[in-house]
């Protein structure tokens, strides 16, 4: 489920435990209230930690990079066409990913981070 439909459902259960006097249905909304603002707090987290430092992602993009360059070369090496196109495929990811943290790292500058 969502973090925002947590958060509802939580905060519904919540109300008709308190209005009904249900303690245990209110305490169950309540905890689903909290674990979906938790996880939102954790993806809003995420997200900045990304924005604001996109050079973390370099070695893993990096990484990926030579990943796919090797399995595409050992699949040629093998003759098998299957493992060639996934090396080909994780390079073009990789190079996808590194194209989208150069431009966060830009806008970062740009905008002083």
């Amino acid at each position: 489920m969502s973090n925002l439909f947590n958060q509802a459902a939580g905060a519904t259960k919540e109300a008709v435990g308190n209005i009904l006097g249900n303690k245990d249905l209110a305490d169950k909304g309540r905890g689903q209230w909290a674990e979906g603002k938790g996880e939102q707090k954790m993806h809003e987290g995420q997200a900045r930690s990304e924005e604001e430092n996109p050079n973390m992602h370099r070695a893993g993009d990096s990484v990926k990079n030579t990943g796919g360059a090797a399995k595409e070369k050992f699949g040629q090496a093998i003759g098998n066409e299957r493992m060639e196109a996934e090396g080909r495929s994780q390079r073009a990811q990789a190079k996808g990913n590194a194209e989208h943290h150069e431009n966060l790292a830009k806008d970062n500058t740009r905008s002083g981070f």
